[in-house]
């Protein structure tokens, strides 16, 4: 098995788990996940799962014959052996780069809730995402559809070989089934010509 390579200033500390697990697990300072049995040096190096957008450590254990599947986050796995806590409302981990990805202990920060909400108000992702919606709403003036998409449903509806339900043509366009049957009828949207 190929030795590990470590990054300068990289540490590793053992993961205490309350559970009997085949091998040992330690995180690093940088956010990497190695599993070992006696020597961290002989270990090798976990990718772990993600679980939307953050990379995450799981593991199954046995509980009263069944078998469960848990899973701990990284980020708050390197803040809890790595970053002390300034206080005990700090209950919340930060990633100050907004990356979720990126573990390393110098990106990562203790915060309390209102810590945690003012951050992630100023998140660029947050931000593009209001941008996103204000945008929408001014092309649909509020409505759930717009020209365009009333054009495209009633060339669906005009469509001879039509076979799909007004059920899920509601569905895919986010509205009722009601109001596909009024567009298809003309009393909502009839100035809309296809």
């Amino acid at each position: 098995m190929p030795q590990i390579r470590f990054y300068p200033n990289e540490e590793f500390k053992e993961i205490e788990i309350n559970e009997s697990l085949q091998f040992k697990y330690a995180i690093s300072n940088k956010g990497r996940l190695i599993s070992y049995t006696d020597d961290i040096q002989n270990g090798r190096i976990l990718k772990g799962g993600l679980s939307d957008g953050y990379p995450t450590f799981r593991f199954k254990i046995r509980q009263d014959d069944r078998i469960i599947n848990k899973y701990l986050f990284l980020y708050k796995l390197v803040a809890q052996y790595f970053i002390p806590k300034q206080s005990e409302e700090q209950t919340y981990v930060l990633h100050l780069d907004y990356v979720r990805n990126n573990d390393d202990v110098s990106n990562l920060r203790w915060a309390t809730r209102a810590e945690m909400i003012a951050h992630s108000r100023k998140s660029p992702h947050v931000i593009q995402a209001k941008k996103n919606l204000i945008e929408h709403n001014i092309k649909s003036d509020g409505r759930k559809l717009t020209t365009t998409k009333v054009m495209l449903i009633k060339k669906i509806l005009a469509r001879p070989e039509q076979k799909t339900r007004l059920k899920m043509i509601a569905k895919q366009f986010g509205v009722s089934e009601m109001q596909i049957r009024r567009i298809a009828s003309g009393e909502n949207w009839g100035h809309v010509k296809v």
